[in-house]
C-alpha cells in the first residue's frame, strides 16, 4: 500500500505533464505564427465580418488587387485584356457580383485591359481614374462603357479620400501634379494613382506603376508614407521604389505582380536588392501565385497559393 508521501509525489507528476502538455499545446499554432510579430489581433476586433481581405490576383504581366470586407469588393485595376477570362474567373471564385468601387489608376493596357470583361460580368457601382486621357481603343471602350451603364465616375488627384469599406480608409497621395516625359506627353507611369489604405492600424500603399519622379513629388508633399505593406511600383521595375521612397515607407513586406519569366525581367535585381537591404519581405505572383492578406485592423496574416 502507498504511503501518503508517495500519493503525493505521484499527483505531483501527473500535475508537471498535464501542464507541460498544454503548453506545448497552445505553442503549436500554425496560423498564428504567421500574423505579423509587430502587433496581436485583438479579439475584440476579430469578430465575424470584421476582417479585411487584400487579393493581389495571378493574373500575369498586369496589376489587379481585389478587397473584400463584410461581404463587399473593391478592386484596384483590371490586369491585361489577353488575362480578362482569367480575372472574370477569380472574381467568381471569390463570389464576386458587384464591385462597389473600380480604381483605375492610370490608362496603360495591363491595368486597364481588363475592364470590358468585368463591366460584361458585374455591376459596377463607382469607378475612379486619374483622368488622364489615352488614344487606346480599350480606354475609349471603357469610356463607352462608364457612360452607356450610367456608372458615377470620379477622377482622383492628391488630397482625395475614399472609404473602401466600413473603417477602411483611402488616401489619395498622387498625382500631386502632372507630370510630363522627355517628349512633352503626359507621363502615364508618372501620373498613376497612388494611394495609402488604413483598417486601424493596419496599412497598405498601392503605388500603380508610379516611379521614381512621382514618388519624389509624394515625398515633396509630406504626407503619412509608413505602411506595414507596398504593393511595389511599375512590378518591381528599377525605375520605381527609390531609396527615398523605401525609406519613408518602411515596409515590412513587399508585393509585387509580374508575369512568369516576362520580357521586361520584371522584378529587376536592383530593386529586389534595394528590398533585401532594407529587410523587406518580398511575395511576387510570379513565384507564389495569387496573395492573400488578411487583417482584422491590428496584425495581419499573408498566405500564398502556392
Amino acid at each position: 500500500m502507498l504511503s501518503i508521501k508517495q500519493i503525493w509525489k505521484y499527483l505531483l507528476a501527473i500535475v508537471l505533464t498535464l501542464t507541460v502538455a498544454l503548453a506545448a499545446a497552445g505553442c503549436g499554432g500554425g496560423a498564428a505564427a504567421s500574423f505579423s510579430a509587430a502587433s496581436k489581433a485583438k479579439g475584440s476586433e476579430a469578430k465575424s465580418g470584421k476582417a479585411l481581405t487584400v487579393r493581389m490576383l495571378d493574373i500575369g504581366q498586369g496589376d489587379a488587387c481585389l478587397l473584400e470586407k463584410d461581404g463587399k469588393f473593391v478592386l484596384i485595376d483590371s490586369g491585361d485584356i489577353e488575362h480578362r477570362d482569367t480575372i472574370v474567373a477569380l472574381l467568381k471564385k471569390y463570389h464576386v457580383k458587384s464591385l462597389s468601387k473600380v480604381v483605375i489608376t492610370h490608362p496603360h493596357a495591363d491595368h486597364l485591359g481588363g475592364m470590358q470583361a468585368i463591366f460584361k460580368n458585374f455591376k459596377v457601382e463607382a469607378i475612379y481614374d486619374d483622368g488622364m486621357p489615352s488614344g487606346t481603343a480599350s480606354y475609349k471602350n471603357y469610356l463607352k462603357a462608364i457612360k452607356a451603364n450610367q456608372i458615377p465616375y470620379k477622377a482622383l488627384k492628391a488630397g482625395d479620400a475614399l472609404t473602401f469599406f466600413d473603417g477602411v480608409s483611402y488616401k489619395v497621395l498622387g498625382p500631386v501634379k502632372v507630370i510630363k516625359d522627355q517628349k512633352g506627353n503626359s507621363d502615364f507611369n508618372n501620373n498613376s494613382i497612388v494611394g495609402r489604405l488604413s483598417y486601424g492600424n493596419f496599412s497598405m500603399m498601392f503605388t500603380g506603376d508610379a516611379e521614381k519622379e512621382e514618388e519624389a513629388s509624394i515625398l515633396a508633399n509630406k504626407g503619412t508614407l509608413k505602411s506595414d505593406v507596398l504593393k511595389v511600383g511599375h512590378h518591381g521595375s528599377r525605375t520605381s521604389t527609390s531609396p527615398d521612397f523605401l525609406r519613408a515607407v518602411s515596409p515590412k513586406e513587399a508585393f509585387i505582380s509580374c508575369g512568369l519569366n516576362n520580357d521586361y525581367g520584371h522584378p529587376h535585381k536592383t530593386t529586389v536588392a534595394k528590398l533585401e537591404k532594407a529587410k523587406v519581405h518580398i511575395y511576387r505572383t510570379d513565384h507564389d501565385g495569387t496573395l492573400t492578406l488578411t487583417t482584422t485592423g491590428d496584425g495581419y496574416k499573408i498566405t500564398k497559393e502556392r
